[in-house]
């Protein structure tokens, strides 16, 4: 099962906190826009979302 790892900003408290779910929730709408379920995962700073299907190419933007 591939696996995205979110990671919060560096701010302490609460703003960390606001930071981690914004990220997650951008996340997570991109990767329901191509597979049916996600398991979200949070742990200290940090969330994993677990997804099923087959992990997205990461693609390296080349200058024109």
């Amino acid at each position: 099962m591939p696996v995205v790892t979110v990671r919060a900003s560096s701010k302490q408290g609460p703003a960390q906190l606001d930071t981690l779910v914004r990220k997650v929730t951008q996340k997570t709408s991109g990767l329901l826009e191509e597979n049916d379920r996600v398991l979200v995962v949070y742990s200290e700073g940090r969330a994993s979302l677990y997804y099923e299907g087959e992990p997205r190419p990461r693609t390296v933007p080349r200058p024109a």
